[in-house]
């Protein structure tokens, strides 16, 4: 290993977003990190030595939970992060190393690549070209990302063959819904990075348990105009896992009280209705769902909420109301984590008819622009969240901003909860 090098400051105008990746078993396999700026002259996912630097500094709050579950993190390093030793900035092992093809032709860079890999980091491929003077590059991967967009499973197939001699796992990105995870699944690629998991499986199609039904009728309640606060405490306090959970959630470092709760009312003033309803909201989902990826999906509906509330407030010339767009945006996953039609999820619901229709994806729904928006950005899919802002007319700085704010509201609320966690059996 190099002689440590002094190490900039993490910067401060930068959050660490990341995208699950699935293995075979739809089991979360581990991340991929990207971070996003603030700075609306920069590119959104900022420099790979930017992002590095805040995941090793851990200003990434989310870092800890990832290593402790054992799970990977995945960072895209270009020439410049290879040569300064900025992968070395993160514990190996867990961490995978992913590099362009071009990159690896630059002088140096397969000695360090391969000093890397003998120090336990994973090597990644960001793309396969399959061009001969790669094939050290493919013998050295760990990962070797493959391009599966828009092909049939024979074509796939014809694909993989090329790849000889290869321990290498494969994995394929943009990977959008269920039936293209099981093609390219029997088309032998073993790790899946997309918006598939966040798909209801529709041949899985459940009633909802009572236990749901209940949930969501104290959901409705904690969401009306004037809520009932001594009869919700009374509620929270006759359920002995969500008091526990409330209790713990105070307790947390980021509160810091210095003074001992006594009673479930004085848990919910000391910690205020705003703060309450929103975490009563997540742990909520987190009690109802029965998907597999429930602490992502979690994480995402949070993180979604908060943004289409933040772009709603940052252009009210819209004239949208920025808590019933966080609604949306919290409860538009609900079919996948209930495993149940949206459309009767919805009548469970206490919230105006338009966001039903854009629960629904109703069309011509006026709302809906905003979800594809959101689902495009947190997707890492710029060029397409580019061109919606330009059509929706929406200042490119103020959504990035609130994109980043929303990141880091969302990891901590859901890590402050506990529910940042995830079977790995």
């Amino acid at each position: 290993m190099p002689e440590d090098k002094s190490m900039p400051s993490p910067a401060s105008s930068v959050s660490i977003a990341r995208q699950p990746i699935f293995d075979q078993n739809r089991r979360l396999w581990g991340y991929e990190l990207f971070c996003v700026g603030e700075d609306p002259s920069a590119t959104p996912d900022c420099t790979p030595e930017n992002t590095a630097i805040n995941v090793a500094a851990s200003a990434y709050m989310g870092l800890q939970q990832i290593l402790k579950q054992g799970h990977k993190i995945m960072l895209n390093f270009d020439e410049i992060g290879i040569l300064d030793d900025m992968p070395y900035a993160l514990p190996p092992v867990l961490a995978a190393v992913q590099v362009d093809e071009q990159v690896f032709l630059r002088p140096t860079i397969p000695e360090i690549l391969a000093r890397l890999k003998s120090d336990g980091y994973l090597i990644a491929v960001s793309g396969f070209s399959g061009e001969r003077q790669f094939e050290p590059l493919y013998r050295l991967a760990d990962i070797i990302a493959v391009p599966v967009i828009g092909k049939q499973k024979a074509e796939v197939s014809t694909l993989l063959a090329t790849i000889h001699d290869v321990d290498a796992k494969l994995l394929a990105r943009r990977v959008d819904e269920a039936a293209a995870f099981d093609m390219v699944r029997e088309a032998g690629v073993t790790l899946f990075e997309g918006a598939f998991f966040k798909q209801p499986d529709t041949i899985r199609v459940r009633k909802m348990t009572s236990s749901a039904v209940s949930r969501l009728q104290l959901l409705k309640s904690i969401e009306q105009q004037d809520p009932d606060i001594d009869g919700l405490a009374e509620t929270i306090q006759s359920d002995a896992a969500i008091s526990f959970r409330l209790l713990a959630y105070l307790n947390a470092s980021a509160f810091g009280f210095s003074q001992k709760i006594k009673s479930i009312h004085h848990a919910i003033r000391l910690l205020g209705w705003p703060k309450l309803k929103n975490w009563l909201r997540v742990v909520l989902l987190n009690d109802m769902s029965q998907a597999a990826d429930t602490p992502d999906l979690l994480r995402l509906s949070a993180q979604r909420g908060k943004f289409l509330e933040l772009v709603a407030r940052h252009h009210d010339f819209w004239g949208f109301d920025p808590e019933s767009l966080h609604l949306l945006g919290l409860f538009s996953l609900l079919d996948t984590m209930l495993g149940t039609p949206m459309a009767d999820i919805v009548t469970f619901l206490p919230i105006e008819n338009k966001i039903k229709g854009a629960l629904r994806r109703d069309s011509n729904n006026e709302y809906l622009p905003l979800v594809r928006l959101a689902q495009c950005v947190e997707e890492a899919r710029w060029e397409d969240a580019g061109a919606m802002m330009q059509q929706l007319n929406l200042d490119r700085a103020k959504v990035t901003a609130a994109f980043k704010d929303a990141v880091e509201w969302a990891n901590q609320l859901t890590s402050a909860d506990g529910v940042d966690r995830h079977d790995t059996d």
